[in-house]
């Protein structure tokens, strides 16, 4: 009877899902020029920020207490770099605007500006 009991409890149950968080798209604004460039895909949640390292061909994350976090932006630093997010309203529009600028801290210059799109969802 126990195992029967314990077989129904397994099969009723319902998959559990991680947190949720953001799933962030960006695009290099140079692609408005006719420029091909690859989608950046980001995940941000509550323990992290979450970026694809092409030289280890998976995803790393930055811990949240790494962030530099604000009222609408967030800064991840990297060895060379930042990216910041910013959250921004243009004035006659439907609604806020993220975009991500790539900036070279040592040299002091943005080196590369994204458009993005963000979708909550569940983050695995």
């Amino acid at each position: 009877m126990f195992r029967l009991f314990l077989l129904f409890i397994i099969f009723i149950s319902s998959p559990s899902h991680a947190d949720q968080g953001l799933n962030i798209t960006c695009l290099n604004m140079k692609s408005i020029l006719g420029r091909k460039y690859e989608p950046l895909q980001f995940k941000l949640e509550t323990m992290g920020f979450h970026y694809f390292d092409k030289t280890h061909d998976k995803f790393l994350m930055i811990k949240a207490n790494k962030l530099d976090i604000g009222e609408n932006f967030f800064t991840a630093r990297f060895a060379d770099y930042e990216l910041g997010f910013q959250l921004i309203l243009f004035e006659d529009s439907k609604g806020p605007t993220i975009t991500m600028s790539k900036y070279d801290y040592k040299n002091k210059v943005f080196l590369e500006h994204y458009t993005c799109d963000a979708e909550s969802g569940y983050i695995k």
